[in-house]
């Protein structure tokens, strides 16, 4: 093992643009164009494709109690007992989550919910919505032109509109984060508002919390959200390998990479 604890897995396939680690350290992974695999700790790749429509992208995996999502273009899918079942979500899927006793997701026109069996609108009904954070007092949604904010406590909508879609969405104690369609950091100044930083020609697929901090999956490597001084930058964990999504086991980081399938390494 080498000294950074870092591991590949080179089976193929090897471009890969989100990952889930379950308990029993099996993986779930998504490849572009190619649809979903499967992998125990010490396999093979298999495909897990049955019930997905052949023409659907996978835009994220998600696991809400130990059970599998694959948000994609064609809705949102669950899988059970190795297919795939399509959940009813009426358009394209983004994000998917289970907050406040219900089941929301994030849609090519708005935020959903489900009530029993049915699908309804809560939010940006005329709007894409890529992604949505909860807190316990805010909703955070990332829209095709910005950000959209709802507080439970006053029920009250803010909309700040940044002239760029936000497609991921993350906080740690001090900001809320978000990754823009043009690879920028969107950061919230404190001030009512949000900035938007760009670091030289990377390009932010997405931001991932796991507190206390923020990292970062770009195309030049995984980074962590920072300070140095009074400035806010990025720190670089995993240099050289574009990485689009990041998952944990422990102590263990899973990477999702463009070229160099599913890597790990100590957190």
């Amino acid at each position: 093992m080498l000294p950074d604890s870092y591991r590949s897995w080179q089976s193929r396939p090897v471009h890969f643009s989100s990952v889930k680690v379950q308990a029993d350290r099996s993986l779930f992974a998504a490849s572009p164009g190619k649809g979903i695999f499967h992998k125990e700790e010490h396999g093979e790749w298999n495909a897990i494709s049955e019930g997905l429509p052949k023409e659907a992208t996978v835009n994220r995996l998600q696991v809400i109690d130990g059970k599998l999502f694959a948000c994609t273009s064609k809705g949102l899918f669950r899988l059970h007992k190795q297919r795939w079942q399509d959940t009813e979500v009426p358009h394209g899927c983004y994000q998917y989550k289970e907050e406040w006793g219900y089941s929301f997701a994030a849609t090519q026109q708005g935020l959903v919910y489900r009530t029993g069996d049915v699908w309804k609108i809560s939010a940006y009904e005329s709007n894409t919505v890529y992604d949505f954070l909860f807190t316990p007092q805010y909703l955070y949604i990332g829209l095709d032109h910005g950000v959209g904010m709802y507080d439970r406590m006053t029920d009250r909508w803010a909309n700040f509109n940044l002239g760029v879609g936000v497609t991921s969405l993350a906080a740690d104690r001090e900001h809320l984060v978000g990754a823009s369609e043009r690879g920028e950091l969107i950061v919230s100044n404190g001030k009512g508002g949000f900035e938007t930083i760009r670091f030289g020609d990377m390009f932010i697929f997405s931001v991932v919390t796991r507190l206390p901090h923020v990292y970062a999956c770009t195309d030049k490597g995984l980074f962590r959200l920072g300070r140095l001084g009074d400035r806010l930058t990025l720190f670089s964990l995993k240099p050289g390998v574009p990485v689009t999504d990041v998952d944990w086991h422990g102590t263990e980081l899973y990477m999702a990479t463009l070229s160099k399938g599913i890597q790990t390494m100590k957190a």
